[in-house]
């Protein structure tokens, strides 16, 4: 994630020791052992919720609802969604009456559409957290302790002594914090003798990051760089970003999606397969009437957390868009946890077309383009779409008439489309520094 977190409040050994030994076993009970697992966490989270927050327990007595009716995760639906407007609104009322013996602490979100939300987690969600890193890590060779480096801008902007700084290396962490805002070519090469001298096995970063950092690199021709793996998260990993990144990088990309609510933890394992974590959280997905392109598939993700005493969501819409099988399937690496096909992104990162369609997936029509670098789908109103582009060396006259003719192929006529020619530093960024490949309207959240 990109949030700086702060190291004391994951300082608690035994819980995530505890928790690491129990996702370890987890992962590869058999689906009806794993689904009693989360039905057993999910009873204790709607014990507590209507025990002791003030919340839910207005909630269930309106519904005329006790936890008991409640039974499963196919019951959940007795409830309502939870919308982030609703947790603005609620304030504390969503805190637990013992939130502060669980160890409660702030954080809001990065705020993508303009209003973060501020919510509360506890020790056990952040020793959760670690643990479910060290897993999803591990899967990529990551040993807890190994040297790593990552691609931040939050750090470097914290701290306005070492804005400028290319790098920095944190000793007490064994990470190797590379300034996400002063990728170039330029900088590439002081990042690269970095990462020459402290020689991590890992990196980390959000796909349009990593995207830049390995086009710069490939213009800077610099090739001896080589990772054991490659995380990325925060964003939608496009198929062209992960070839560029793993060829030029000598690495493979597992990729993985999360939020800082903590419900919800999908991540890639090595064979490829994008697992949901539901021994971290459950995610529901719900046909998402308003979504066209990718047919029925396209689900809308719902999540429930299970270890956050302090504030549990539950039935949190998400606001994001995930894509399904069409029927189950397991996964070679042999792991039970819950297979999906492709991750859509956020409400944000669609466009909503004037005859009422939600296109949730432009982020694939690169993909049929040559000579595009970078791009960005802006909606600047109900029907107009701004391209900015960032040309690659074979961007020619025709890739402009080929891009539009493509994005016609998923918005249809209505939508009017322009391309626009931009430098890399003119990219949109949101208040995270993520460079988002699609930025819907404002004002759009659930």
């Amino acid at each position: 994630m990109s949030i700086d977190f702060r190291v004391r409040d994951f300082f608690s050994p035994t819980e995530i020791w505890t928790l690491h030994r129990t996702l370890e076993k987890t992962q590869w009970l058999p689906r009806e052992q794993l689904e009693a697992y989360q039905d057993r966490k999910l009873r204790e989270v709607l014990n507590l919720a209507y025990d002791q927050v003030p919340y839910y327990q207005e909630l269930f007595s309106r519904l005329g609802l006790h936890p008991e009716d409640i039974r499963g995760i196919a019951d959940l639906a007795k409830l309502p969604l939870l919308s982030k407007r609703t947790i603005r609104q609620s304030g504390e009322k969503l805190l637990a009456a013992r939130a502060r013996s669980f160890g409660a602490k702030p954080y809001k979100t990065s705020g993508t559409s303009g209003q973060p939300i501020r919510f509360y987690l506890d020790r056990r969600s952040n020793a959760l957290e670690f643990a479910y890193y060290w897993r999803y890590w591990g899967w990529g060779g990551y040993r807890l302790g190994s040297r790593f480096a990552e691609l931040s801008s939050h750090y470097f902007l914290a701290r306005p002594e070492l804005a400028e700084r290319a790098y920095y290396f944190q000793p007490h962490l064994n990470r190797l914090v590379l300034n996400s805002s002063q990728v170039s070519v330029k900088n590439c090469k002081r990042m690269a003798s970095a990462l020459r001298k402290y020689h991590p096995r890992f990196l980390k970063g959000m796909p349009s990051i990593l995207n830049f950092f390995a086009h710069s690199l490939k213009e800077a021709k610099i090739d001896d760089l080589s990772f054991k793996s490659v995380f990325s998260t925060g964003e939608v990993l496009t198929d062209l970003a992960r070839a560029l990144v793993e060829k030029v990088l000598n690495t493979r990309i597992l990729d993985s999606y999360g939020h800082m609510e903590r419900t919800v933890a999908i991540a890639q394992c090595p064979q490829g397969g994008y697992h949901v974590n539901s021994d971290y959280g459950i995610l529901e997905l719900e046909e998402a009437s308003e979504t066209t392109d990718g047919g029925a598939r396209v689900r809308k993700a719902i999540g429930t957390s299970l270890y956050n005493r302090a504030m549990p969501l539950i039935r949190y819409d998400l606001g994001d868009h995930i894509e399904v099988f069409p029927d189950e399937r397991d996964c070679p690496c042999g792991r039970t946890l819950p297979l999906i096909k492709a991750i859509h992104g956020r409400c944000e990162d669609s466009i909503l077309t004037p005859d009422g369609r939600c296109i949730t997936s432009l982020f694939i029509v690169p993909e049929f383009v040559p000579g595009i670098q970078f791009v960005q789908f802006v909606q600047t109103a109900q029907d107009r779409l701004q391209i900015r582009v960032v040309p690659a060396e074979d961007w020619e006259e025709s890739s402009v008439t080929a891009l539009l003719e493509y994005t016609r192929r998923m918005t249809g006529s209505k939508l009017h489309a322009s391309v626009d020619v931009v430098p890399r530093q003119e990219l949109i960024r949101d208040r995270s520094g993520k460079i988002r490949c699609v930025i819907g309207l404002p004002d759009r959240e659930p």
